[in-house]
């Protein structure tokens, strides 16, 4: 305000048109317009520029108390009652114009500037404001400052008590809205306070021998925590604070279900009786009693142990308990594989000596076993009987393979149905003795040995001439 009043005495004197106006917010609550002729001056169009940096600082100042606002020209102050009258001092007035206004004059402004003025304190109206009070500054304008602390007052909200104003703001204590209902939700609200919301949940879960729920904002029983065992042999109980127990009932009479005991009575919490034994010893039947008292055995298909480590994946079938032998074979037919019942391990034996084998050479034939090893029989004859050529035989694919030698030596010496012969490309080829009957129901022949020519009728019914067969060696 000193700012404002500085600016205002600084500018030249014009006509009083300046206006503030009083909040309807947090204000000192003027109901009155005030119009002071010594600060007041021409504002023509409203705009700070033209008033000058000094004046439109003070302006801001004002304004920014957040309780005053500046009027454009031409506006009017929002009061209940009329302006009042306000005289100035001695200053002349000039300017836009040329209206003034003498010292001591008397200025009736119904459009002009709206500042609260005071000398004292009882010139300001009462505070609105909760823990602000009105009060004349140091400039003569009405202003708000805090109370004195721990002066009563209202904060308007139901969730405080005790409220006290503090620092010229109203505050109270929180509203402890806990009613030590588990079954409700404890809330506060600023326009009703306490408020209690029913919940849905199990409750009192201390208790552990009942079931609670929250019903209606109430922690009600539902049913009481079952605690049977379904034991006959111990008796059922429950503790609050340790749950379900179940004491051993020694001695006491029960039914152990078997038809084949008697006098059953309860032993360390389980019911056995005393009678006759219906144990086969056989580990595949199951052993029981009928209801007349008889042992009936039934047959099982657990595993089991037959007592044969030369046996493997023993299991009960028909009564019985048997396993798949243990594979003991080592592919050797010189051998005969067997398990020792002894020791569960694999053993050989010496096959029959006269038991055919392969020895795995092709070029052998005849291969026997001897003494768990297969020997090789004969060599496998290649002979082609070719004097022209030079006979082996592949051990790995067992064949025969000839070559040719000796091109164009002498051969087929002691062949007497062939003179002048030599070897041409592996064959012995030369001069062959004619054994030529002329007869084409013969087949001729000669004998290498001997050299004699020799003929054999051919099969009859053989075709030999066009439209005719042989018959008994002769064309017909």
């Amino acid at each position: 305000m000193k700012n404002l009043i500085s600016a205002l005495q600084n500018q030249p004197k014009r006509s009083p048109e300046i206006k503030f106006c009083s909040h309807s917010g947090p204000d000192l609550g003027l109901q009155r317009c005030v119009s002071n002729r010594k600060y007041a001056h021409r504002y023509s169009s409203g705009s700070a520029a033209r008033l000058g940096p000094g004046l439109a600082a003070g302006l801001q100042s004002i304004t920014a108390l957040g309780v005053f606002t500046l009027l454009a020209f031409g506006g009017a102050c929002s009061a209940t009652v009329a302006p009042t009258v306000a005289t100035g001092n001695a200053d002349s007035a000039s300017g836009d114009g040329g209206n003034s206004l003498a010292d001591g004059g008397t200025a009736t402004d119904t459009g002009a500037a709206v500042v609260p003025i005071c000398t004292s304190t009882s010139d300001c109206p009462v505070s609105k404001v909760a823990c602000l009070e009105a009060f004349c500054d140091s400039h003569q304008v009405c202003n708000l400052r805090p109370v004195v602390d721990v002066m009563s007052c209202d904060d308007k909200n139901e969730c405080t008590k005790g409220d006290q104003c503090v620092g010229g703001a109203c505050k109270g204590a929180e509203v402890q809205c806990d009613d030590a209902n588990e079954c409700t939700s404890d809330n506060c609200l600023p326009a009703k306070g306490c408020d209690h919301d029913n919940l849905v949940k199990v409750c009192n879960t201390k208790d552990l021998c009942q079931l609670r729920a929250c019903q209606s904002g109430v922690c009600t029983t539902i049913n009481d925590k079952p605690c049977d065992d379904n034991n006959t042999c111990t008796s059922d109980s429950c503790s609050q604070t340790a749950g379900c127990q179940f004491a051993i009932a020694a001695g006491a009479s029960c039914d152990d279900n078997d038809g084949c005991t008697k006098n059953d009575a309860c032993k360390f919490g389980k019911c056995k009786g005393v009678g006759k034994s219906c144990d086969d010893g056989n580990p595949c039947t199951e052993d029981g009693c009928d209801a007349k008292s008889n042992c009936v055995q039934t047959n099982s298909s657990k595993s089991c142990n037959d007592g044969d480590k030369c046996t493997m994946s023993d299991a009960c079938k028909g009564g019985k308990c048997g396993g798949s032998p243990k594979p003991c074979a080592d592919s050797s037919v010189c051998t005969a594989d067997f398990c020792n019942n002894l020791t569960g391990l694999c053993d050989i034996a010496a096959a029959a000596d006269v038991t055919a084998c392969d020895d795995g050479n092709g070029c052998t034939v005849g291969d026997k076993c001897l003494e768990i090893v297969c020997k090789g029989g004969e060599a496998k004859s290649c002979d082609d009987g070719s004097p022209c050529t030079m006979d082996n035989c592949d051990p790995v694919a067992g064949t025969c393979t000839s070559a040719p030698i000796g091109e164009g030596s002498a051969c087929g010496a002691g062949n007497q149905c062939l003179t002048n012969g030599s070897c041409k490309a592996g064959v012995c080829t030369g001069d062959l003795k004619a054994c030529d009957d002329k007869n084409p129901c013969t087949q001729d022949l000669c004998d290498p040995a001997s050299g004699v020519c020799t003929q054999s009728q051919l099969i009859d019914g053989t075709p030999c001439v066009t439209g005719k067969t042989c018959q008994a060696g002769v064309c017909l």
